[in-house]
């Protein structure tokens, strides 16, 4: 039995389940280039077809992890879909389109929605030989909680979402239990906590959807005043069981009182006052259904929990037993939320993200003859080690490419954690600009020595989606990759994860005591994380950077 799960709106992906195992995915954007991708992931379903070993007509079920948004009319226009998705966050047609997708649940029409959207689906799909499969469509708050339930291990888990809007909603609470999800209570399209952070991130000078993690680490360098704080709480709050969101219609223009009221502020204290309001809210959320359902043990999933220092403050709540991160939190994991609940698969750890494409030794070779590179050969391990001791920056291309926002080893930037400068240096060279420090790859063996309370959302730190207070020896050890303010945001790597990598650290340890590397992402300025061997090769180059460790390959820049 074959189910291909489909997520067509921001950030489009396809995932395949093969007999209730989980077994390809893959992110449009890592194929076509373009950042968030919202173009139909045709790509990233052919690759993840190819990744599974099957075509089209084997595919007995397709799933899309969204019902009625984007809505059939927008779908019939992709020229007007797409200038959606890239207008800003004041822009009154995305206002508009919330109201409209709020309106049609609150009517109950989303339902004769949701059934247009399917038909017009399935059409598409049968053009593209999908010939033998039933098309489904699963609401777009459920793919997000399914998802987040049916990987990791309790049978009975408090589940919880907050988004910007999906289908109509913004945040919801099920309980999962023996593999059935129920749902206790959702809030409309409103609420929209992900849209109070990202016109904050507009507001500050970046691209909304995209530089979120930018205000993230900028909110660590200044401390919030009292009345900014205040101020940002009319904005968003969570009080008497639900997000208030009371501007929220109103404060849709840059020159509202509420934004004009910002320019007395630091652009670091106005970060600073955001976070620590999302904070306060969705801490308020995740210990309200903690007490009405007795649950401790927490599931997240939705575009908000890409916060890295949110799930940090939710890790250290005294209420909760366990944190569980799903690791492609925004609109791409939806793909996996609908194939999995299609599948009836039961909750367990997720073993990998390693789910997208690979490439034999001889593709390699090709990609690095066609770059004009001559590589050698052979047991490479030694070589990476002299040349990370000697502060070089070497890019890991290896196995199938990570699913997610994250680079976790097979598509990543690898260099030393003691220089404190890196992050400068190295992000001028790929012409990035960052305000969180770059993350430590750890072993799991070494994760208490590095790290405090981790075992909470230790199997969530396996992904690179919650921060941890470092340990004294681990800031005087590891500087380059500790924040302002004490925290890290650790890759734990156990030795079944990535034998080759893990192998690495222990003996990086063994050579240098330092017990971390800096895993980054290996890509340019506003380019997706590399896919492709091609990919690795250009970026490599155009990176300037020191050596690609390619499979069984090692190219180093100087070598001709």
């Amino acid at each position: 039995m074959h189910i291909l799960g489909i997520a067509d709106n921001h950030d489009a992906s396809a995932a395949l389940v093969s007999d209730g195992r989980l077994v390809a995915a893959c992110g449009q954007e890592r194929i076509d280039r373009v950042k968030n991708s919202g173009a139909f992931p045709w790509g990233a379903i052919d690759a993840t077809l190819d990744t599974g070993g099957i075509r089209a007509r084997d595919v007995d079920r397709v799933v899309f992890g969204t019902s009625f948004t984007p809505s059939w009319f927008l779908r019939r226009f992709p020229k007007a879909h797409q200038s959606r998705k890239q207008g800003g966050q004041f822009d009154p047609a995305l206002n508009a389109y919330i109201a409209y997708q709020v309106a049609l649940r609150t009517t109950g029409m989303h339902m004769q929605e949701a059934e247009a959207c399917r038909r017009l689906l399935e059409k598409k799909l049968r053009g593209r030989g999908f010939v033998n499969a039933s098309v489904d469509v699963l609401d777009h708050h459920m793919s997000h909680a399914q998802a987040a339930y049916r990987c990791q291990t309790q049978a009975t888990c408090l589940v919880l979402t907050v988004d910007a809007m999906g289908d109509g909603r913004s945040a919801t609470a099920c309980v999962g239990r023996n593999g059935q999800m129920s749902l206790h209570w959702s809030q409309s399209g409103f609420a929209s906590v992900n849209t109070f952070y990202s016109r904050i991130t507009e507001y500050l000078g970046f691209t909304a959807n995209r530089h979120e993690g930018k205000v993230t680490g900028l909110a660590a360098l200044a401390k919030p005043p009292p009345g900014l704080l205040q101020h940002m709480r009319t904005q968003l709050r969570f009080v008497n069981g639900r997000f208030s969101r009371t501007n929220y219609l109103r404060t849709q223009s840059l020159s509202d009182p509420f934004y004009t009221a910002l320019k007395t502020y630091s652009r670091e204290e106005v970060a600073a006052a955001a976070q620590a309001t999302l904070e306060e809210a969705v801490c308020d959320l995740v210990r309200h259904h903690i007490r009405r359902t007795g649950i401790g043990h927490v599931a997240v999933c939705g575009g908000v929990f890409a916060n890295v220092k949110l799930n940090q403050r939710l890790a250290e709540l005294d209420e909760l037993e366990s944190l569980s991160i799903f690791p492609n939190m925004g609109d791409g994991g939806l793909a996996v939320g609908a194939a999995m609940t299609s599948a009836g698969m039961p909750p367990n750890r997720l073993d990998t993200l390693c789910l997208g494409p690979s490439f034999d030794d001889e593709n390699l070779a090709r990609s690095l003859a066609t770059g004009d590179l001559r590589p050698q050969k052979g047991d490479a391990m030694p070589r990476v080690l002299e040349l990370l001791e000697a502060g070089k920056v070497v890019a890991r291309f290896d196995g199938g490419m990570e699913f997610g926002p994250r680079a976790l080893g097979n598509r990543s930037l690898l260099l030393r954690p003691d220089d404190p400068s890196a992050n400068q240096w190295l992000n001028e060279r790929l012409k990035r600009s960052e305000f969180m420090p770059f993350a430590p790859l750890v072993a799991d063996q070494d994760a208490e020595n590095c790290f405090e309370d981790v075992n909470v959302a230790r199997d969530a730190a396996r992904f690179m989606t919650v921060c941890f207070q470092a340990t004294a020896s681990f800031k005087r050890l590891c500087p380059g990759v500790v924040h302002v303010d004490g925290s890290a945001r650790p890759q734990l790597l156990r030795q079944q994860d990535n034998p080759t990598l893990h192998s690495l650290l222990v003996q990086w340890k063994a050579r240098t005591g330092l017990p971390a590397l800096v895993n980054t992402s290996f890509n340019l300025h506003e380019e997706p994380i590399v896919c492709t061997p091609g990919d690795a090769v250009r970026a490599f180059k155009q990176g300037k950077l020191d050596a690609l460790w390619m499979g069984p390959y090692l190219v180093e820049r100087d070598t001709p």
